[in-house]
């Protein structure tokens, strides 16, 4: 499971539908987690995509309000950062995915 802790602009546009692709530079922090998460998919995971949390700044975890639930469908390797709204040089992870509708 991944968690991308996001500033109020970018948390904002997940939550209203409008940003399906998260971005991050292809560090060795994010290389590593990355590869823990590919290195440990169950057979649900390679179906139905990895879990994962956006969370606006970094919230208890009982905080529904600044955290969201969703799934990772793809990630992406060697995209260049310019052409994404990280706008700089570098390669990054674009992470694609869908959020999980709460139940009510």
């Amino acid at each position: 499971m991944l968690t991308f802790n996001l500033k109020k602009e970018w948390f904002d546009k997940i939550k209203n539908g409008v940003k399906t692709h998260e971005y991050r530079m292809m560090t060795d922090y994010w290389k590593k987690r990355v590869g823990n998460v590919l290195k440990h998919l169950t057979p649900r995971e390679k179906r139905e995509g990895v879990k994962c949390f956006f969370c606006l700044g970094y919230p208890k975890a009982d905080d529904k309000e600044r955290r969201l639930e969703g799934r990772i469908i793809q990630i992406a390797h060697f995209v260049e950062a310019k052409n994404t709204d990280l706008k700089c040089d570098g390669y990054c992870f674009d992470f694609e995915f869908e959020l999980i509708k709460e139940e009510r």
